[in-house]
């Protein structure tokens, strides 16, 4: 089993934002052998497969969760079907998937990562079919009723990374970002947190994450005299911002990012230079203190997919979907939603809480109903916890 613990690039994902829809694709076949009557059907809907990035391994790792469930006998009986319909980073496809969702009868959507949910959340919503298990990127994610992420995605989670900030030592912060228009609610969510825990941003410095040289951004930002230094950037950019820190006038500056822009392969590849570097993240890296029904079902059902948090991402939707298909009065979309609109305490192994799907959040994030990060900080070739391993409730980024 290929074990790498990157993240979600969701980092890259939603600041970049920048038709491969089939029931069996390729490393991506149907689990159970179709899709009969009394079956739970699930479609994968994400970006599995694109230029600017690719996560296969979402679709796996929901392939690995309904072999698992259907190998104790399936949901009262009734076997998880999984299909995979890849977006390809591309807003039509996206609606084709939406299309197809709704068309052939699915009883859910599991959205890992897509950054085109406006293309596909309006077909979800007019026929009633549920987004589950997503990492929430863009406005439809935060409050259609159909959306039930699994993750804070980019407004909790960056918002955690600047909120951690605070919390473990620094008076005040400066924070390099992308250019994409993407950023901007990244921005607000991480400035909101450092401002809460006591490290108030002096300065917002914009690069593009495309860039091949970010020692003139990195230079004005430790001209700013801020204690350290917040990155909301894609990894390769990050990967070089963290370079030329160690290079300036202040080497050993603090850096703070979400764990999806400093992956453990990017981190390696720096060697020493990556020692120091904070990341957080409301999902858990997989680990076999953490994960071990995770690891153990990636191993037995998709022994060469990659072992990630984007993997878990998807083996995590399908455990929402046993949960709540467990009490549903049947197994179609209809009965799906239904069960998940009245789940008040869904649980996910490794996760740092439960999952109240019945109380929408107030303000303008109504769908995220993650509430809490873990915190790590990168020493010597691996991510060492912070906080003693526990998790920090930082729902108070959203407002």
């Amino acid at each position: 089993m290929r074990f790498s613990r990157s993240s979600l690039a969701v980092a890259a994902v939603g600041l970049l934002l920048a038709a491969g829809c089939s029931n069996n694709g390729p490393g991506a076949q149907g689990t159970g052998g179709g899709s009969g009557g009394g079956d739970i059907k699930l479609l994968v809907l994400s970006q599995l497969q694109a230029a600017s990035f690719s996560f296969p391994e979402i679709a796996d790792g929901a392939q690995a969760a309904a072999a698992s469930v259907n190998a104790a006998g399936g949901v009262n009986g009734h076997k998880i079907i999984v299909d995979v319909c890849n977006d390809q980073g591309d807003p039509n496809v996206a609606a084709t998937c939406g299309r197809k969702a709704v068309q052939e009868g699915y009883s859910a959507v599991l959205n890992g990562v897509s950054l085109y949910a406006a293309s596909y959340m309006p077909l979800l919503e007019a026929a009633s079919v549920p987004a589950v298990g997503g990492s929430p990127l863009t406005p439809p994610d935060f409050t259609s009723p159909m959306s039930f992420p699994t993750n804070g995605g980019n407004p909790l989670d960056y918002g955690g990374a600047g909120y951690f900030s605070g919390k473990t030592g620094c008076k005040s912060t400066v924070l390099i970002r992308d250019t994409a228009a993407a950023v901007e609610e990244t921005t607000k969510a991480m400035t909101t947190g450092a401002q809460l825990s006591g490290a108030p941003v002096q300065a917002v410095i914009k690069q593009a994450g495309t860039s091949t040289d970010f020692s003139a951004p990195v230079s004005q930002a430790v001209a700013t005299n801020a204690d350290c230094m917040l990155l909301a950037e894609q990894p390769a950019a990050v990967a070089k911002i963290v370079g030329s820190v160690r290079q300036s006038s202040k080497p050993t500056m603090p850096i703070y990012t979400n764990v999806a822009g400093f992956p453990a392969v990017l981190a390696k590849s720096l060697g020493p230079a990556a020692n120091g570097v904070r990341v957080n993240s409301s999902q858990p890296l997989p680990t076999p203190q953490a994960t071990p029904t995770f690891l153990a079902d990636m191993q037995k059902y998709s022994p060469n997919a990659p072992v990630s948090t984007q993997s878990l991402l998807g083996w995590a939707g399908v455990q929402v979907i046993k949960q709540v298909g467990a009490k549903a009065d049947g197994t179609d979309h209809t009965a799906i939603l239904k069960a998940l609109q009245s789940s008040t305490a869904v649980t996910i192994e490794g996760y740092p809480q439960t999952f109240n799907f019945s109380q929408p959040r107030t303000g303008q994030y109504p769908r995220i109903f993650a509430t809490s990060n873990y915190g790590w900080e990168y020493r010597d070739g691996d991510y060492q916890p912070e906080f003693d391993g526990k998790p920090v409730d930082v729902s108070a980024v959203l407002g």
